[in-house]
């Protein structure tokens, strides 16, 4: 499925997104790789009558205005016309053409230009290519080497510009020039006397060009836009177009990735299918899931182009964003492809190779992922302080610091009112000796806040307001992790408030939901999840604890162990074995339990920092009412595997990491690291990962908030929060230089930080739910379907 079609299918515009990718995709098929094959090398190297049925059924003028003899429609419609034609390996120029140079004349506010090359652009009689800079176009138009001397009736062109495209299938240029005003856009033929273009074969066998330009003489009439328009109009082009490359980019790694699992389900080595060797399988998940990453990235990215109140940062924040995920992802699934193929995908004969290629071709267009992370960075430290200073002052209601329970639709407010509300009520009332503690607060210790919040009516932000819970959306439940964290309250609500609770309310009778629901949503109860036993971790289903019947009671015996806060919890999940004689995964029950019943024995356990933060429990006859039987008696499989899902969820909060991250920022400003530039290459990966991160937690939570069950595809959030959790935090000891080995806290500008207590913590990220690599299991076997 498209990608843009994949994050707008609810709205009303769903059907023509697929009417149009059914449309293109046909289309592209219809010569598929073999005509891309026959054009390689060539010049113009395109198809003039593709290029014609294209511009017939309106593709080339899609996000150009009616009045121009265009479609007048969205970036989203774009990019499933650019997705759908690089699957095939089209080498049209339709997002050079159709996007960048569109996008520039658009801008332009040159209505005379408009008028004279938009309606040739989408009727498909022009192809005009943009010549913007040297060495890394798109990013910056100070770059252009082409100077321009200006009179008040003409200009003349010299200079030179390279890597433009297209070059030789252009029947016109837009070319940016430095003047003594500034940076100027001029309309050039391609035919212009004085113009001579060289080629640059690009690794797709496309062609680029060197424009050089001798003393070429240009009328008033040529000039596009100067000064701080024309600057604006390149800004707006390159982040356009190169949100639709990463569209083209999404459908190289999908359809190389497409192509090895095909090829890793039938080719047999030592008697064996290799998509069955468990080395292999983890390598296709890992590549899979960073071409889920990039879905985030890219549709994030859309969403931010259309959007008519986006700043031009937040704009050019999404592009870099998304070249630097889906350009990285596309090669390096391109280049895992070809060696999972063995010997026959390094043959040029062999398809797989070719979108490597093409891969290369577009990552190199527009600046290539480095470039936009260095970009992403800059913009990142412009906005950041501003970002800052901006929840500090932007304006929010007094219900924010009101402490008891309002009657308010949280979902109403502005993000922007709504971030700085929930910062300023969390900073307001968090003890300030309770901040950034790298470890998981105790009962005891938490009691009082947990108390505070829970008046709040803020204890359970996912909960339905029905419930006592806040009833956020899933982007302001996000939000509301973030500013959490950012005060670094040292616990988070428990299980009873993250697991138990949403599982209750789907599978409890009414007396059981109102019971413990309310006792929940007030922290009077404390609760902790009795799954994995000695013998039975990832392997779940193995489990030995058994339930036997003795009249209204069941009697359990054997041991759960890595129960998070079992040493202080009162009420206790979990599932024992109710039919021996029943298959692996049946003859399991759901149950809950209070923690002082007669028989239980609970034993702390120290984490690798020290902290007591889990236990084990020794079931010796304990006896359980069969009324606290969840779900059905033998059917606990079903109810534990809902409950995995919203345990998942919760793993693969973003919430840790972030946290992380700003010790990390915090730090660096202080000892001087923060202007460091291999500091800063670093920090700039974390962000945007943990970014990334965010945009699959928050598609996941949309589906869940909706009622759907999102499946083992849900596995990929824990292998992604654990990688971006185990880079920032190694990042926090780097950063710390020689106090990276020290315990105990370090003081930062007053405050203080734990070096390593994020680091250590983040090893539960890794086991907690099932370890990754069962995760990796899970996904090759039930997503990507290998044997």
């Amino acid at each position: 499925m498209s990608v843009a079609v994949a994050h707008d299918q609810s709205s009303d515009d769903g059907d023509l997104l697929r009417l149009l990718r059914d449309a293109v995709s046909s289309f592209a098929k219809r010569g598929g790789l073999p005509r891309s094959r026959a054009l390689r090398g060539t010049k113009p190297g395109i198809d003039p009558a593709a290029w014609a049925q294209m511009a017939e059924q309106g593709w080339l003028g899609i996000i150009i205005p009616e009045q121009h003899g265009g479609q007048a429609l969205g970036f989203t419609e774009m990019a499933v016309v650019a997705e759908e034609l690089a699957r095939m390996l089209s080498p049209e120029p339709v997002v050079a053409s159709s996007v960048l140079t569109a996008s520039l004349l658009i801008a332009s506010g040159n209505e005379a230009l408009q008028k004279a090359l938009l309606p040739k652009l989408a009727a498909g009689e022009s192809i005009i290519g943009a010549a913007l800079a040297g060495n890394v176009p798109g990013l910056t138009a100070a770059g252009s080497t082409v100077q321009a001397k200006t009179s008040s009736k003409s200009a003349v062109l010299n200079g030179t510009v390279r890597h433009v495209y297209p070059a030789f299938s252009a029947t016109d240029f837009i070319v940016a020039a430095k003047t003594a005003d500034g940076i100027a856009l001029y309309h050039v033929k391609a035919d212009a006397a004085g113009l001579s273009i060289g080629e640059e074969l690009r690794a797709d066998g496309t062609f680029a060009g060197t424009l050089t330009f001798k003393d070429v003489k240009l009328d008033q009439a040529a000039l596009v836009a100067k000064g701080d328009q024309a600057e604006a109009a390149i800004r707006r082009a390159t982040d356009a177009a190169t949100i639709m490359t990463c569209a083209e980019l999404f459908a190289c790694m999908n359809q190389a990735l497409d192509i090895t699992l095909e090829y890793m389900r039938t080719r047999v080595q030592f008697g064996k299918p290799i998509g069955s060797f468990q080395a292999l399988q983890h390598r296709a998940v890992d590549l899979w899931i960073q071409k889920e990453l990039s879905i985030g990235a890219l549709a994030d990215a859309i969403r931010t182009l259309n959007d008519p109140n986006a700043s031009a940062d937040q704009v050019s924040m999404a592009a870099s964003r998304a070249k630097s995920r889906c350009g990285d992802a596309a090669h390096t699934i391109g280049r895992e492809a070809v060696k999972l193929h063995g010997a026959i995908g390094f043959t040029d004969e062999y398809d797989v190779g070719l979108f490597l290629r093409r891969a290369m071709a577009l990552n190199a267009w527009l600046g290539n992922p480095a470039d936009h992370r260095r970009r992403f960075g800059k913009l990142l430290e412009k906005t950041g302080g501003a970002a800052d200073e901006k929840r500090e002052s932007v304006p929010f209601s007094a219900v924010f610091l009101q402490d008891d329970k309002a009657d308010v639709d949280w979902n109403s407010f502005s993000d922007d009112e709504f971030r700085a509300g929930v910062f300023a009520w969390f900073d307001k009332n968090y003890p300030k000796h309770m901040r950034h503690t790298g470890r998981r607060g105790s009962a005891a210790e938490m009691n009082d806040w947990m108390k505070t919040i829970s008046r709040k009516g803020w204890i359970a932000p996912a909960w339905p307001v029905k419930w006592g819970g806040m009833g956020l959306s899933p982007a302001k439940q996000i939000i509301y992790i973030e500013e959490r964290e950012r005060v670094g309250v040292m616990r988070n609500p428990d299980m009873g408030i993250v697991m138990f609770g949403p599982t209750l309310m789907r599978w409890g009778t009414e007396e059981q939901k109102q019971k413990y629901l309310p006792r929940i949503i007030a922290n009077d109860d404390i609760w902790c999840q009795g799954y994995s036993e000695p013998n039975a971790g990832s392997d779940l289903a193995s489990l030995q604890t058994t339930a036997v019947l003795d009249g209204d009671h069941y009697v359990i015996n054997g041991s759960k162990i890595w129960t998070t806060s079992g040493h202080w919890a009162d009420h206790m999940f979990l599932l024992a074995r109710t039919d021996k004689d029943a298959k692996k995964q049946e003859g399991i029950t759901f149950f809950v339990l209070d923690m002082k019943t007669p028989g239980l024995t609970v034993r702390p356990i120290d984490n690798l920092s020290g902290h007591a933060e889990f236990a084990q429990e020794y079931f010796e006859n304990v006896r359980i009412p069969k009324e606290n039987v969840i779900g059905e008696v033998n059917k606990g499989w079903t109810v534990a595997k809902s409950l995995l899902g919203f345990e998942r969820l919760n793993s693969g909060s973003p919430r840790h990491a972030n946290a992380a991250l700003l010790e990390v920022e915090k730090l660096a400003r202080s000892n001087g690291a923060w202007g460091d530039a291999e500091f800063q290459a670093k920090y700039v990966k974390v962000f945007l990962d943990i970014a990334d991160l965010s945009s699959a937690y928050q598609r996941f939570a949309d589906l869940m908030s909706l009622g759907d069950n999102p499946g083992p595809e849900l596995s990929q959030l824990k292998i992604i929060v654990a990688s971006a959790s185990q880079h920032v935090t190694e990042l926090l000891m780097e950063t710390a230089g020689g106090a990276g080995a020290n315990q105990g806290f370090e003081t930062v500008d007053g405050e203080d930080i734990n070096l390593l207590g994020p680091f250590f913590t983040h090893f539960g990220s890794m086991i907690a739910s099932g370890t990754n690599d069962i995760q990796r299991n899970i996904i090759a076997k039930r997503v990507l379907n290998l044997p």
